[in-house]
């Protein structure tokens, strides 16, 4: 297997690695936690499924901007106890336009694991397109912010119970 381009890890203890399993495995919890997902689009609600596509919106600059992704595999286990998913980027739209095609394809694999020492990891595979190699650090760097902002939510706000970001949500409202 191929190496990945990178990997970032932010460690957590028991019970927020857990709350992290369960709202990244429940996409009806993913505009709670995820800034880049205002809202959610998908065919299905609840828990993630492998083959599932969903479709993450969000207002940028007045323009709404749609990034598709798909569940290429979720595994876990109970001895260590853990979560893996595998998700698919399948490109960008903004105001119903194809966008972000200097990113030809990024993978990312997301585990949880949820003991002492525990935390979270995302790794992440990219090419980009042949055209936009003149402008490889910019658009790598993009890659790179994908997985980032992830990791950075993941381990910033899907780290409380659902309770408990239901009424931090309706306290800021």
């Amino acid at each position: 297997m191929v190496p990945p381009n990178g990997v970032w890890r932010e460690f957590l203890g028991i019970k927020q690695s857990r709350n992290v399993a369960q709202n990244l495995l429940n996409l009806d919890n993913w505009p709670q936690w995820n800034t880049t997902a205002q809202r959610i689009l998908s065919s299905q609600k609840g828990q993630l499924q492998q083959g599932q596509r969903f479709d993450l919106h969000r207002i940028e600059r007045q323009q709404l901007i749609e990034e598709m992704w798909e569940v290429q595999f979720i595994r876990n286990g109970d001895d260590p106890e853990f979560i893996e998913i595998g998700f698919k980027w399948l490109g960008q739209i903004s105001n119903g336009k194809k966008s972000g095609n200097a990113i030809s394809s990024l993978n990312l694999e997301i585990t949880v694991l949820c003991q002492d020492e525990g935390g979270i990891e995302i790794a992440a595979w990219w090419q980009i397109s042949k055209w936009s190699k003149l402008f490889k650090a910019k658009v790598e760097n993009s890659a790179k912010q994908i997985a980032k902002q992830w990791l950075n939510d993941l381990s910033k706000k899907a780290i409380l119970e659902l309770e408990m970001i239901k009424e931090i949500v309706n306290i800021e409202k």
